[in-house]
């Protein structure tokens, strides 16, 4: 599936209430082509080369199968026949919505749904976040796995250093160093690449923000922004599947 970004020149902003509502839950392939499978599977044995067997393992799977299941909704809004892919649907029969779309033939083509009343958005999968967001997010989550590893890396260092004899501890430091940032630097090349997979996503989010009409899109973290005001008895996959905004 090729994702492109839309934007407010071919987008249009479509008001009204649900009809004909139908909803089905499939499975997809959102992300990957059968070209970035086959680079997975390169960065899955070089990861294996390298020592980091877990990684290896879950990018040989994610290069074996990446599909993921959605919520294909079809419904007419204003006499307009729209469908669109969305995580999680929580769209009922007669909501008053507001669609950013773009006409594809006779059909509308529904990236982004809110719901008037309580504001509730559903976008079509991996479209959540501006590119200064996703930045930042990705930057997190890479932060997220290498600092842990690399303190366990030198307290592991420190340990056998205290416990070898001093002889042996500048070679000991050189190989845990030199290990450390070669695994950071294979984690953030994987890292990039993820990273950059999501751009068309990401550009993609930032054409469905524009057809809302909201402001600062390359800024715009919906899964942020919606954990910051969800309350405890409010659903898990809101702020996850689906957002409010």
């Amino acid at each position: 599936m090729t994702i492109e970004a839309t934007s407010s020149a071919t987008a249009k902003l479509l008001r009204g209430r649900i009809t004909n509502l139908r909803k089905t839950r499939r499975s997809q392939d959102f992300f990957f082509t059968d070209s970035d499978r086959k680079k997975m599977g390169a960065t899955a044995i070089a990861a294996g080369l390298a020592g980091l067997g877990g990684i290896a393992v879950g990018l040989g799977g994610m290069a074996m199968d990446t599909t993921e299941e959605a919520d294909l909704l079809e419904f007419d809004l204003a006499g307009k026949p729209i469908k669109a892919w969305v995580w999680q649907s929580v769209f009922d029969e007669g909501d008053e919505v507001e669609v950013v779309a773009e006409q594809w033939g006779d059909t509308w083509q529904g990236y982004g749904i809110r719901r008037i009343s309580d504001k509730i958005v559903a976008l079509h999968p991996h479209c959540s976040r501006g590119r200064y967001a996703h930045y930042k997010a990705s930057l997190r989550l890479w932060l997220k796995v290498c600092l842990p590893l690399l303190l366990f890396m030198y307290l592991l260092t420190g340990a056998i250093a205290f416990f070898d004899s001093v002889d042996n501890w500048t070679g000991i430091v050189q190989m845990w160093a030199v290990g450390g940032l070669g695994i950071v630097a294979i984690l953030g090349a994987i890292a990039y690449r993820m990273s950059r997979k999501f751009m068309g996503f990401v550009s993609l989010a930032e054409g469905i923000f524009q057809g809302f009409g909201w402001k600062d899109v390359k800024d715009i973290d919906l899964p942020a922004i919606t954990k910051k005001s969800k309350t405890s008895g409010e659903p898990g996959a809101l702020g996850i599947l689906y957002f409010r905004y």
